[in-house]
């Protein structure tokens, strides 16, 4: 029996198609570092900044080193403020289709929780969001130390919640391989993909439930 489900946050509850993003290549340029190069060294650090090593101004710094390049705390202090613009646009403009079902899940006596990969800087307009106040527990990467699919990550959810992994139904859009952590960890996981048909021409597929609509979660917690 289901008695919580976990969400993921971006693509999931939030979508930063709607939004200002601040892509690589942008940053890239406004660093005056090749894209390609930028790429590079921002993936070998990602982990680092999901998990609380590194903030995204560290991050910055390390690059622009690996770069040779002089860092700059004005020109950092920029691409920080770009970033977080187009995150915070993303709380912004929340699908009401999502808080609806949000909603009817916490009257029907569900636990929710939010679980994210991400930095300090991604989430700062959760707090002022209407998502907010909808979760019995909030779950981020950076300030746990371990980030999805690392199992550590599921348990220390349904800890939270008090309940089993086995009562848990995990949703997320299947973005660094939440899912496949999830049914690992014992949760039953269900791939969202209200946003990802929206805004996406190529999906890749995946052997999971999915739900095309955010009331079609509802459907799925008698599992």
């Amino acid at each position: 029996m289901i008695k919580a489900v976990i969400f993921d946050l971006y693509e999931t509850l939030i979508t930063e198609w709607v939004s200002r993003k601040y892509l690589s290549s942008q940053c890239a340029g406004d660093l005056g570092i090749d894209p390609a190069l930028f790429r590079e060294l921002w993936n070998s650090h990602h982990h680092a900044m999901d998990t609380g090593r590194l903030t995204y101004r560290q991050v910055l710094t390390e690059i622009l080193i690996a770069a040779e390049k002089t860092p700059d705390d004005a020109l950092i202090n920029a691409c920080e403020q770009k970033r977080i613009t187009g995150k915070n646009d993303c709380f912004a403009a929340i699908d009401e289709n999502v808080l609806q079902m949000l909603s009817a899940l916490k009257q029907q006596g569900l636990k929710l929780c939010l679980c994210s990969n991400c930095s300090a800087d991604e989430v700062e307009g959760l707090y002022s969001s209407s998502l907010y106040p909808l979760f019995d527990a909030v779950i981020l990467s950076y300030q746990v130390g371990f980030a999805k699919p690392d199992r550590q990550i599921y348990l220390h959810c349904a800890e939270k919640l008090s309940v089993l992994p086995e009562e848990c139904l995990f949703v997320g859009d299947g973005g660094s391989k939440e899912l496949f952590g999830a049914q690992n960890a014992g949760m039953h996981p269900l791939r969202a993909l209200w946003f990802m048909e929206k805004y996406h021409s190529h999906i890749e597929p995946m052997s999971f439930p999915a739900a095309r609509h955010p009331r079609d979660v509802l459907y799925h917690i008698n599992v």
